[in-house]
């Protein structure tokens, strides 16, 4: 292979996975080997079990109704959370969030892989969801967004008429699960072997990237499991902390 993997699973809906992006990037800027690594998107879909439309509720109403607490603890819960994105350049607006399905938003990214633009879909997808407080789930927003990173409208309303990386996005998350332990995202794998589950540092991510880096141009793709590294996540169940 000519270039070493961070495989990646992330959430569009995870906060954390989109500060992540950042913090990775920024890593990555200053790696003197960058053109040497790929980024391979995979799908983890934390709350599966919304509507396809999205609620007519705020984030904090929905939030504060599934984990049994009150709107004002949530809002205060995420203070933090907001002065973190906004370390990285990002302005969260939990205020206007629309709460969404999805499942949609991760297939584009499937088909946007197939044309190698997956991380341009995942930033276009994050902004909207997290920034803009646009419905990630609505047909019209993911089209003009799937336009925007340069597929063809006509692929676009192909795929979202058809089951197409349904099974895919089940077969991510199992692998995820079962043969790599997954609990938290955004959860990332160097080289086959390190990995990391959550946002950390970005001089945190790049001792994690020189590592794997040197064992990948010295051994190539290890067949090892390495160090686990824990930060700021999303856990399976919904909750990020």
């Amino acid at each position: 292979m000519d270039k070493m993997k961070i495989e990646i699973w992330s959430d569009i809906a995870c906060p954390y996975c989109y500060i992540g992006k950042r913090k990775l990037e920024k890593a990555l800027a200053q790696f003197p080997h960058k053109d040497k690594v790929e980024l391979v998107w995979h799908s983890y879909e934390l709350n599966p079990e919304l509507p396809k439309k999205a609620l007519d509720k705020t984030f904090y109403q929905y939030f504060a109704e599934t984990h049994n607490t009150t709107e004002a603890a949530i809002k205060e819960d995420h203070v933090e959370l907001i002065k973190l994105a906004k370390e990285v350049g990002l302005d969260y607006n939990f205020d206007q969030l629309v709460v969404a399905n999805t499942s949609d938003a991760l297939r584009l990214i499937k088909l946007a892989k197939e044309s190698g633009l997956a991380t341009e879909a995942e930033e276009v997808l994050f902004k909207a969801y997290f920034v803009d407080s646009e419905d990630i789930s609505d047909r019209s927003v993911l089209i003009e967004l799937g336009v925007e990173v340069g597929l063809s409208q006509d692929q676009i309303i192909k795929m979202l008429d058809s089951d197409k990386y349904i099974n895919d996005i089940k077969k991510d998350i199992e692998y995820s699960e079962n043969e790599l332990n997954l609990e938290y995202i955004p959860f990332y794998l160097f080289n086959n072997k390190h990995i990391v589950q959550g946002s950390i540092a970005p001089e945190e991510y790049l001792k994690v990237l020189k590592k794997s880096y040197d064992e990948w141009e010295q051994n190539g793709i290890s067949n090892d499991r390495g160090d686990i590294i824990s930060g700021q996540s999303c856990s399976i169940d919904g909750v990020c902390s």
